[in-house]
């Protein structure tokens, strides 16, 4: 069976090593190869990360594709629905729908559309990478000492919200909910973070998480018969 090289276009480190360190293994048993890199915002200073201009992703994603030009190439992205600059593609239709679903199907058609490349499958994450690891808060307090108080607060605060849809509020989306009740999180997202969602696994993720369930599923089909 061919091997299909997956590009995971990321919006920072932390989904850059979740890229590779828990999606890349899983799909390797698919024949697919994860060669993730967080996206190019600064040509001339080398910077890398944040998405504060579509343009920015566009072009990056652009100069990537005609890089890698070969059939078996993929591309995809994981970047969050928090903070989405207002340029991007399909964004004032997408704020007329109420459920955050929806708005994410609006904005991913659009962004597809725009790139222009059938090789490309874009996925915009609900709402943060860090909706993640509220599938079992319990592996981030095995990371963090004296985090018990806080995240027993936050366990609460959530009850009976699905992961997904944790809001994008500027103080209540994902990561703004745990470093309010853990604050040294924001220092230590990426190696901490990172490791908790591998714990927590790609099944629950998966069983807690549909959009992001969606996304593996259609990676898990890319790979071409032999």
């Amino acid at each position: 069976m061919k091997w299909v090289r997956l590009y995971v276009t990321t919006e920072g480190q932390t989904e850059r090593k979740f890229a590779e360190e828990v999606l890349g293994p899983h799909l390797a048993k698919y024949n697919i190869e994860v060669k993730a890199r967080v996206v190019l915002t600064n040509r001339k200073l080398g910077k890398r990360g944040g998405i504060m201009d579509y343009g920015k992703i566009r072009g990056d994603l652009h100069r990537l594709m005609l890089e890698d030009q070969h059939e078996e190439a993929r591309f995809t992205t994981m970047i969050d629905l928090y903070a989405l600059p207002n340029k991007f593609p399909g964004w004032t239709e997408a704020r007329q729908p109420t459920h955050s679903q929806n708005r994410i199907t609006i904005l991913e058609r659009s962004l597809k559309a725009d790139i222009e490349d059938q090789r490309f499958l874009p996925y915009i994450q609900l709402h943060e990478f860090e909706a993640l690891l509220y599938c079992d808060l319990s592996q981030l307090q095995k990371r963090i000492a004296g985090s018990a108080p806080g995240l027993t607060k936050l366990t609460e605060e959530v009850r009976g919200i699905p992961s997904e849809e944790i809001n994008d509020g500027t103080t209540t989306a994902p990561s703004k909910r745990i470093i309010r009740h853990v604050p040294i999180y924001e220092r230590s997202k990426v190696r901490v973070g990172v490791a908790a969602a591998a714990a927590i696994g790609l099944p629950a993720l998966r069983n807690k998480c549909p959009h992001f369930n969606s996304w593996v599923n259609r990676l898990e089909l890319l790979t071409p018969n032999a």
